[in-house]
């Protein structure tokens, strides 16, 4: 059976040092120690550890190969996020490597193995699963690492994403100052951080407004279409919710479906400007990530960390905005 092949973590086990130290070694830094660098090197022949060298070609102003790892190849949100890290990646004549998970952890393993194996330059993640995502494949062979999107429960590496527990508030205070006093939200699985805290954010700050919610305002989907579609018609059967705030834009596109066409339907409040929220009617309220900015941060954070690895991980946290239209305006009576 072939053995396995050395990786950055076993060299700065055997020269007592961090990853980030090996990093800088192996990458020409002139302000590490001399006994450090002299430990190092002498790790990596004892070790046999071959550095990336496409890493090393984008820090001295090569070319390089950037990942980006989405969940779901359908969703309109992931696929700006892959469109604007492309956009600037060319301007930095780098190329982009995608990859899809489909939101399954299996794939999403097969995925990292297959990422190593090519040596990227660096990968920009979205996972499939704050709880259970492991991304030590990629941290242990020392490919620097931007979480998009999602965190990751315990992971110590650098986030960009938007304050979801923000734009649950938003949403609650957008829906009672129009009125409404009967909410719901539907979010996504309670292992996935993004849509869970959403609508935390949004349930306490209705009972912060003095709104009796109780555990039956939370109805749950699996992000897709369909759940949000069943999850809206399980609404208009109970006949209680005045409005509904859907986090995640499949789902709400679901909502949308399950709620047309009726009368005295609940407000509907969808995640994320996409085009068919403008185009239907009555058009949709949204929440509207900041995908651009979102992106465009995450591209930027992976640089620097390619650049220094010594740097500490750091969380940017960018804030939703609402686009009021025609599902939330104040009803008449």
């Amino acid at each position: 059976m072939a053995s396995r092949r050395p990786t950055i973590l076993d060299v700065a086990s055997a020269a007592g040092v961090s990853t980030a130290t090996v990093s800088r070694v192996i990458n020409g830094a002139t302000t590490v120690d001399k006994e450090l660098s002299r430990r190092v090197q002498a790790a990596v022949r004892d070790t046999g550890y071959v550095p990336n060298a496409l890493g090393r070609s984008l820090r001295r102003g090569g070319t390089s190969q950037i990942a980006v790892v989405a969940p779901d190849s359908e969703n309109p949100y992931f696929m700006q996020i892959i469109s604007e890290v492309e956009r600037i990646a060319r301007t930095q004549s780098h190329t982009v490597t995608v990859a899809h998970t489909e939101e399954d952890l299996d794939l999403e393993r097969e995925c990292f193995r297959q990422l190593v194996a090519r040596r990227v330059t660096g990968v920009l993640l979205v996972p499939v699963d704050s709880r259970s995502t492991d991304v030590s494949p990629l941290t242990e062979t020392g490919i620097p690492l931007v979480l998009v999107d999602r965190g990751i429960d315990g992971v110590a590496t650098d986030v960009v994403a938007t304050d979801n527990l923000d734009a649950g508030r938003q949403a609650a205070h957008h829906l009672h100052e129009r009125g409404f006093r009967a909410p719901a939200a539907i979010a996504g699985p309670a292992s996935l951080r993004t849509t869970e805290d959403r609508a935390t954010g949004f349930l306490a700050t209705w009972r912060e407004l003095g709104v009796d919610v109780g555990p039956e305002a939370l109805l749950r989907g699996d992000l897709h279409v369909e759940s949000g579609r069943a999850a809206a018609e399980q609404l208009l059967a109970d006949g209680v919710a005045d409005c509904v705030y859907v986090t995640n834009n499949r789902m709400s596109a679901g909502a949308f479906e399950a709620l047309r066409g009726h009368e005295d339907v609940p407000a509907l409040l969808a995640t994320d400007d996409d085009l068919w929220t403008r185009l239907v009617t009555p058009s949709v309220s949204v929440v509207h990530q900041p995908v651009r900015a979102t992106s465009r941060a995450a591209a930027r954070l992976l640089g620097q960390r390619i650049a220094d690895p010594d740097e500490e991980p750091s969380t940017t946290l960018l804030r939703s905005k609402i686009i009021e239209r025609e599902s939330t305006r104040p009803r008449t009576v």
